[in-house]
């Protein structure tokens, strides 16, 4: 089977496919019907589908059977007997997801409605010290997250992972290391694909924390854009609810955008990038010209929130630069609400402040004052529980859904795989 490479963003790595018996077909769709509510008995679900009470029963029985749904209650609607009321069983089934970023991992348990199994942890690993070691602790965290659940990898359908992108991933072999080379075509998927046995997603972590505040908060949101101001500058963006990748994974890398009149180089080879003057990493290295001890974003944000004036300078300066830049985006996608997070999201208002002095002064003034822009509301865990949130969307995907239960009729362990 072919390998599913990191920088081949949104790509599921999967088992082969079970066929599905006619018995089974459609089952997805009942499960869809009861998830939403809009038909949570027999004689709603064969109305609502057009089919015989007998073919929606055979349905239900196997969704029963493999415990995604439940009986609830009864319901008595006029002198008929009382209806058994179906519902959905988020505790079917467990998503495991990780957000990696350069400096660490964070990890979280998720059962089928999105809802935390165990308390997401972050540990500090750099992605430097290449992929063997950081999935080794990653697999090793997710195994701890599992026990903290009192669930086991039998319980595991799916694990969707958010990793730095290509070009961000090139940031890291600044100064001469060239630890990073190793991800760019690391199978990632096939990696976990073969300890899990399920279904694993890979996608751009910015994308996908984007995915997690549009769900979570601003689910009205045509265009949602996640602003990501750390080490490097990028986005995230969300139409329609669905994630944009592009044609190569790279939709939304606005940090290497030309900023003008500038000319310093930038680690993608080009001169001038937004990267160069306004990521976190070109901040630590201009402070650090400075005479301060500081070598990361996280260390910029630090020195502005302990009052240190040429940091909190440099960080609105950073602002103005991203919000220039950021217009253009505005211009272009007409965004409805933009979230910001990252190390320099955390250093206060002066980042905001310059963001959005440029933003307004350059965008088109009815889309800026069409645009909600704030901070995102859930903060570190955004990364894994976007990732639990697309992939579970995925696994629940009603043909899916019908493979899955096919899967489990034919008496493999391995889940079916998401398309």
């Amino acid at each position: 089977m072919a390998s599913v490479p990191v920088t081949d963003v949104g790509e599921v790595l999967a088992p082969a496919r079970a066929a599905v018996p006619p018995r089974l077909s459609r089952a997805g769709e009942v499960l869809e019907l009861v998830r939403s509510g809009r038909a949570t008995t027999i004689s709603e679900l064969a109305a609502a589908m057009n089919v015989a009470r007998s073919t929606v029963t055979d349905r239900v029985d196997a969704l029963v059977e493999r415990g995604l749904v439940v009986a609830q209650g009864e319901m008595v609607a006029g002198r008929g007997r009382p209806a058994t009321v179906l519902a959905f069983n988020p505790a079917a089934g467990v998503v495991l997801s990780a957000q990696i970023g350069m400096s660490g991992i964070r990890v979280g348990a998720y059962d089928l409605a999105g809802e935390p199994l165990a308390a997401e942890e972050s540990t500090d690993i750099a992605v430097t010290e290449g992929p063997e070691r950081v999935l080794a602790v990653l697999e090793a965290r997710l195994d701890a997250q599992l026990e903290a659940a009192g669930r086991t990898r039998d319980d595991v359908l799916g694990v969707g992972i958010g990793m730095p992108g290509r070009i961000e991933l090139e940031t890291a072999r600044e100064g001469g290391s060239a630890a990073a080379r190793p991800w760019v075509d690391y199978p990632v998927a096939d990696r976990l694909r073969t300890s899990y046995g399920v279904p694993v997603a890979v996608g751009r972590g910015v994308a996908l924390l984007a995915v997690a505040e549009h769900r979570a908060f601003h689910p009205e949101a045509s265009v949602l854009l996640g602003l990501k101001v750390g080490t490097v500058v990028e986005c995230g963006v969300v139409v329609e609810g669905r994630i944009v990748g592009g044609g190569s994974g790279l939709a939304g890398e606005i940090g290497h955008t030309p900023v003008p009149d500038i000319d310093t180089i930038c680690v993608c080879g080009n001169r001038g990038c937004l990267n160069a003057v306004a990521g976190g990493g070109a901040l630590a290295r201009d402070l650090a010209r400075l005479g301060h001890d500081v070598d990361s974003a996280r260390g910029v944000a630090e020195l502005a929130q302990a009052g240190v004036v040429e940091a909190g300078l440099a960080v609105r300066e950073a602002g103005r630069r991203i919000g220039a830049v950021l217009a253009g985006t505005v211009n272009l996608l007409n965004p409805d609400v933009i979230v910001v997070w990252g190390y320099l999201a955390d250093a206060g208002d002066q980042l905001f402040a310059g963001l959005q002095e440029s933003l307004y002064r350059m965008g088109v003034p009815a889309a800026t004052r069409h645009v909600q822009i704030g901070y995102t509301r859930l903060g570190v865990d955004a990364g894994v529980r976007g990732a639990a949130v697309s992939t579970t969307e995925e696994i629940l995907d009603p043909t899916n859904v019908d493979h899955l239960l096919a899967t489990w009729r034919s008496g493999s362990s391995v889940a079916a795989p998401v398309a």
